[in-house]
């Protein structure tokens, strides 16, 4: 069964928008995420947007909301991908990244080829090899411990 990777968030540090209009919001003071409201509630009827507009903390740290951690399948602890595209910060879970990756080695290889299979085949056949010299040390030492006797 294949896993479907969840999206990654852009985030462009600016305004929130609503329409093409900019959202007023309360000030708030710290890092709490009391009375946040989901991006599902809000946004339902249509395409929900992922923008919210945070303030880099002491150190250079970034806050990212909750609603945002649900929808990238993220929780505090977690490692996550940052990379720097034309002026944006994406923030990725690694598992999209792996989803990622796997998409375009997929790409690579030709159709009806099982690179699984072909690894495994290659590898039991290393390990038959590496067993059949086992034995055959194996036998020699044990001729050569009897002829010592």
């Amino acid at each position: 069964m294949t896993k479907v990777a969840r999206p990654a968030i852009i985030l462009n540090i600016g305004r929130n928008l609503k329409d093409g209009k900019m959202i007023k919001r309360a000030k708030q003071s710290g890092f709490e995420e009391g009375g946040q409201s989901s991006y599902e509630a809000a946004f339902a009827p249509w395409k929900k947007p992922m923008l919210d507009r945070v303030k880099l903390g002491e150190g250079g740290r970034l806050v990212i909301p909750a609603a945002m951690r649900e929808a990238l399948g993220i929780k505090p602890g977690d490692d996550i991908a940052l990379e720097v595209v034309d002026g944006e910060l994406r923030v990725k879970s690694y598992r999209a990244v792996i989803a990622e990756l796997q998409t375009e080695f997929g790409k690579l290889v030709p159709a009806g080829i099982d690179v699984v299979d072909d690894f495994l085949r290659d590898r039991r056949e290393e390990q038959k090899q590496a067993d059949e010299r086992l034995d055959r040390l194996h036998e020699e030492g044990m001729r050569l411990k009897e002829s010592s006797e």
